[in-house]
């Protein structure tokens, strides 16, 4: 097992499933309890990080609702989805998940490709963390659990060179001054 020394905790596990808690009582009372609704929404899950988050926030609503997963590379312009995926969410309402936004561009750019390619209804946004950057083109978000300041961040989905994922809480991370060492 790794040392956590390089650490520290910025949002426990308890506060996570609050705001999560929280966002699907929002939702339920948008979406899922309206009688005069006919349709529901799929929850869109961004892959790697909004998997936790997204399977938290899914349980936590009051009954099932489809799901998708999406991968927008932060590395490159590409978006994955399986071409099922795309087809089953044409002229339906979705709700775009993910754990984290700070920049924006990933999100803007899968939002951008779901409005070209897939032609839903609508399309809301859930973000469990939002970092605190100015952003001359904020995308709305619908639903969001926290304002965090831009630090590196660990847990909760979120990694460090492929590492961290697991930890049920929200980690900052920082670097040892290796000159003090």
């Amino acid at each position: 097992m790794e040392p956590l020394d390089h650490l520290t905790l910025l949002i426990d596990a308890n506060r996570i499933r609050e705001a999560v808690e929280e966002m699907a009582r929002r939702m339920d009372r948008e979406w899922i309890l309206d009688a005069t609704r006919d349709d529901e929404p799929v929850l869109v899950v961004v892959l790697k990080g909004g998997f936790l988050f997204g399977s938290d926030l899914l349980r936590a609503l009051s009954r099932p609702v489809p799901v998708v997963f999406a991968h927008a590379r932060s590395s490159d312009a590409r978006v994955m989805m399986t071409l099922e995926d795309q087809a089953f969410i044409r002229n339906r309402h979705l709700i775009l998940v993910d754990v984290l936004m700070d920049s924006g561009g990933s999100l803007k750019r899968l939002h951008r490709w779901l409005m070209s390619e897939c032609h839903p209804a609508s399309i809301r946004v859930a973000v469990l963390l939002h970092k605190t950057v100015m952003d001359p083109e904020p995308l709305v978000l619908d639903y969001l659990g926290y304002e965090v300041p831009d630090v590196r961040l660990v847990g909760y989905g979120m990694d460090e060179e492929q590492r961290f994922r697991g930890l049920p809480a929200v980690y900052t991370w920082w670097t040892p001054d290796v000159a003090s060492g």
